[in-house]
């Protein structure tokens, strides 16, 4: 194995550890309401955060804390 195979492995396992934590779920918000809602402005960051947390905590869904 070489430097820049390493790397891509270590690269690739980083996208799915921050998918699994949701860490780019502003990403993907932010990639569908582009295709689905081109028209409208899409919500700041913070504020889809906070909407985020605010659901999870209406509806808790499978999570460790």
């Amino acid at each position: 194995m070489n430097a820049i195979t390493i790397r891509r492995g270590l690269a690739s396992v980083g996208r799915y550890v921050q998918a699994v934590m949701g860490d780019n779920a502003y990403e993907v918000y932010l990639a569908h309401h582009r295709s689905a809602h081109p028209d409208v402005p899409p919500m700041p960051e913070k504020e889809f955060w906070r909407e985020r947390d605010d659901v999870q905590d209406r509806e808790p869904q499978g999570r460790c804390c």
